[in-house]
């Protein structure tokens, strides 16, 4: 039985594979690298604890949940090959491994992308937003921490997918319940308990953008309720960041656009984004 404690590398793991090294880490899981015969590319393996989930059948209702992203083809899309609950509740995932680092670590180094990559960025990104949806799947939660690819917009994969939505259902949190999400980046609905959807995937990626070619979020205050205060009027196009980048003026509409807090006045689909989003530069 796999322990947490125990996964090092050297480390030999579901009778042919090896732990190369710890990746990364967030509040809810842990990412080793993997060598094996099957995968001579090397693979990642993602854990989640037991104790997230209170028990041996909440783990498996989050792994069920889960499973319709395994064989999931889109380049844009991080491939999960393998789902599996062990007898103490963890949860674990083998998937392929992404390129290079995340955006968020990319725009930590002081890079920033010119409106040119931002839009071939964003229309990869919805490439795979709309195969995602299409399936009836919703990643949930997206934001630089799960794009990959380092900032080049060709090679960008979207992880993590449909993690956030799987922890809501598993725990039972009904049609509504607190904030799930990254406050930054979720829209302003989901603050008030709407569950994670096809739409606010768009608005995630829309904030994401935004982050992407100005360095800055465009949401003012960095606590919960300031947060959710500015999201109650539409970001300004023409802003002093937007204007420090030289953003083009019908990308900053579009992405304005895209963060209004009403529902309505955003793209309807990621379909929509994406040919609003080709001719935003014209």
């Amino acid at each position: 039985m796999l322990e947490l404690i125990d996964l090092v590398p050297g480390k030999e793991v579901l009778g042919q594979y090896t732990i190369t090294k710890l990746l990364r880490e967030n509040g809810i899981s842990s990412t080793f690298g993997l060598q094996g015969e099957e995968i001579p590319d090397g693979a990642e393996l993602v854990l989640f604890p037991s104790y997230l989930f209170g028990s041996v059948e909440a783990a498996t209702k989050f792994s069920e949940e889960l499973k319709p992203w395994v064989h999931f083809d889109c380049s844009s899309v991080r491939t999960l090959s393998r789902m599996e609950v062990q007898g103490d509740g963890l949860v674990l995932q083998i998937g392929e491994l992404v390129p290079g680092p995340s955006l968020r670590g990319f725009l930590a180094e002081g890079e920033l992308l010119t409106s040119g990559e931002v839009q071939l960025l964003g229309l990869r990104l919805l490439d795979g937003l709309e195969a995602l949806h299409g399936a009836g799947l919703v990643h949930g939660d997206l934001k630089p921490e799960v794009v990959f690819g380092n900032g080049d917009p060709e090679t960008a994969v979207i992880i993590d997918g449909g993690v956030t939505p799987s922890l809501w259902s598993t725990q039972h949190l009904g049609a509504r319940t607190q904030l799930v999400g990254t406050p930054f980046y979720a829209p302003i609905e989901q603050f008030s308990g709407d569950a994670p959807s096809a739409g606010s995937d768009l608005y995630n990626l829309a904030t994401l953008l935004y982050e992407a070619a100005t360095g800055q979020l465009p949401w003012k205050g960095s606590g919960f309720i300031e947060v959710f205060q500015s999201k109650l009027v539409r970001p300004e196009e023409g802003s002093k960041a937007a204007r420090a980048v030289d953003l083009a003026p019908g990308l900053d509409r579009l992405l304005c656009s895209a963060l209004d807090p009403q529902r309505r006045e955003r793209p309807a689909d990621a379909a929509v984004f994406r040919e609003q989003l080709r001719a935003a530069l014209s």
